[in-house]
């Protein structure tokens, strides 16, 4: 493979993090129509919200895998071309079972494709890792911003929710085009030799550590996303102000991505920051179930802040792991715990709010469940070695 530096690879590369959001942010600011449209039932609508979630758990490691079976630029876009065929076939769906599969199949191309971002930064920028680590983070944020203030206004534009969902498929097949001229010169991975197991690896007090806190962060986080402008529209804003408060609360997030994420790994001790920044969750929680139409855009501001909790967490498998080996095990254990746990805990939300018609226990139940994130922050940042925990050399 070339893997000298590409101004095509670059595009590649900015284009496909920009596609990782969409097929969800474009879900929950339709959501009611999309509710109706399809005649979806309350476990129907509270899985669509939780698929997410559900699909980082489960497809994931798909990205890699493709890529050792049939190369890197290949796997990109046979994910991308998921992403699309996903997001364009499920708007021509009549039933919901064969909608909820089409969006499973869009999120777990996002999915794989997640995975495989930091491959093809390894491949091609292997000494520019850690500096375009941000900028492609960045764009998850944009990406998300962009789908949730403009899914709104395509909708009502021309052919209603249907084209406000399916319309994000363009631009994955968008995002394909630099990766086509790169598939002639192809590599596929190396499997990757596994010397620890699942079970060894969840039994580790680290494991349980990290898990428990991305388990809570990822909750409260797909929780919000999904359901979030659903709330606020119950209470009187409109679909597409709902949207643009979601998009103001990625943008809100941007800025902090500059330094937060490498201060963890940089200081000594970073719990004080892991802590102010685990506190905003409760924080918002607080200010959404006493004011949710008042106090809608610092709640929006916080959660901004608040959603940097997880990649901040991410650095901290450096401060238990010593090896690349172990620090990948217990990165794809721990997130995949974690996903699965918010996922189930999505789903939970979702139910509770639809069966109840209400929103006050519910987020009552999400403020209650925020209020340990903090202290397993700080749980957390406490360095370990989880080579001694499974007795084997660094």
């Amino acid at each position: 493979m070339n893997r000298r530096p590409s101004p095509l690879v670059l595009a590649g590369i900015v284009l496909l993090a920009l596609n990782l959001r969409p097929a969800a942010a474009s879900v929950g600011p339709l959501l009611p129509e999309i509710r109706h449209g399809m005649d979806l039932g309350d476990f129907q609508t509270a899985l669509l919200v939780a698929l997410p979630a559900f699909a980082f758990a489960f497809f994931s490691m798909t990205g890699p895998a493709l890529a050792r079976r049939f190369g890197v630029h290949r796997a990109t876009l046979l994910a991308l071309f998921a992403i699309a065929i996903g997001l364009f076939a499920r708007v021509l769906a009549d039933d919901a079972r064969v909608f909820l599969l089409l969006s499973t199949i869009a999120l777990g191309g996002a999915a794989a494709a997640s995975n495989l971002l930091p491959v093809l930064v390894l491949l091609h920028y292997p000494d520019r890792l850690g500096t375009l680590a941000a900028p492609y983070s960045r764009m998850l944020s944009i990406g998300f911003a962009v789908a949730a203030a403009f899914t709104v206004p395509i909708a009502h534009s021309d052919g209603g929710w249907r084209t406000g969902v399916g319309f994000w498929g363009a631009l994955a097949l968008f995002a394909a085009i630099p990766w086509l001229p790169l598939i002639r010169q192809d590599l596929a991975l190396a499997p990757i030799p596994r010397t620890i197991t699942l079970a060894q690896m969840i039994r580790t007090r680290s494991c349980q550590k990290l898990a428990a806190l991305y388990s809570l962060q990822l909750l409260q986080t797909w929780v919000m996303l999904g359901w979030l402008p659903t709330l606020w529209r119950s209470h009187g804003y409109h679909p597409a102000s709902a949207g643009v408060l979601m998009a103001a609360l990625a943008v809100c997030g941007l800025p902090f991505t500059l330094w937060l994420p490498a201060l963890v790994g940089t200081r000594r001790d970073p719990r004080r920051a892991l802590v102010l920044v685990g506190l905003c969750f409760p924080l918002a929680d607080a200010l959404i179930l006493l004011a949710p139409r008042g106090a809608a855009v610092p709640a929006a501001i916080v959660l901004g802040v608040a959603t940097i909790g997880f990649p901040m967490s991410l650095s901290l498998i450096a401060r238990h792991a010593h090896s690349r080996d172990v620090a990948l095990s217990l990165a794809g254990v721990a997130q995949t715990v974690g996903f699965l746990v918010a996922g189930l805990g999505v789903l939970g939300f979702g139910l509770l709010h639809l069966r109840l018609s209400s929103w006050g226990w519910p987020m009552l139940a999400l403020f209650i469940l925020a209020l340990p994130i903090p202290l397993l922050a700080a749980r957390a940042a406490s360095p370990a070695s989880v080579e001694d925990q499974l007795g084997v050399s660094a």
